[in-house]
C-alpha cells in the first residue's frame, strides 16, 4: 500500500537530478536512499552515525556538477590524470580518442566499444 509523504523541495529536486543519472524515478531514488540508510544504520555504531550527521558537508549534486570555471578545471585535471586513452570533443562535436603516444582517432562508441570512423562509415551515417 502506498502512503503520501511530504518532502522538501530540495530533496525532491536532488532525487530528480540523481534519479535521471541513475535511471530511476523520483520515488525510486528516494526509496533507494531509504534502503541504503536503513542498511547503514544497522552496520554503523550510534556515535559514527552522529559524526556523519554532524559533518553536514554533503553538497547537492547540482552544486557539484554546476558549469563553473572552478568545476571545469577540476574535471580537466581529473581527466588528465586518468590512464589513457583520453577522449575529447572534436570537430563538429565528434568524439576523438587520444592515445598515450599522442595519436588521435575520430570515432564513436558502439556497445561500449570505441569504433574509429572511416570514410565509408561516415558516408553511411549521413544517409
Amino acid at each position: 500500500m502506498t502512503q503520501p509523504v511530504r518532502l522538501s523541495a530540495a530533496l525532491v529536486q536532488e532525487a530528480r537530478t540523481t534519479g535521471e543519472t541513475m535511471e530511476r524515478s523520483i520515488a525510486g531514488q528516494i526509496e533507494y536512499w531509504a534502503r541504503l540508510g536503513r542498511a547503514v544504520e544497522g552496520v554503523l555504531r550510534l556515535e559514527q552515525l552522529h559524526a556523519l550527521k554532524k559533518r553536514g558537508d554533503l553538497h547537492a549534486l547540482g552544486e557539484a556538477i554546476a558549469d563553473t570555471e572552478d568545476n571545469r578545471h577540476k574535471v580537466t585535471a581529473y581527466l588528465a590524470a586518468r590512464p589513457f586513452p583520453h577522449f575529447e570533443r572534436g570537430p563538429e562535436g565528434q568524439l576523438v580518442k587520444v592515445d598515450e603516444d599522442g595519436s588521435r582517432t575520430i570515432g564513436h562508441f558502439v556497445g561500449r566499444e570505441f569504433k574509429p570512423l572511416t570514410e565509408d562509415t561516415s558516408r553511411a551515417e549521413d544517409r
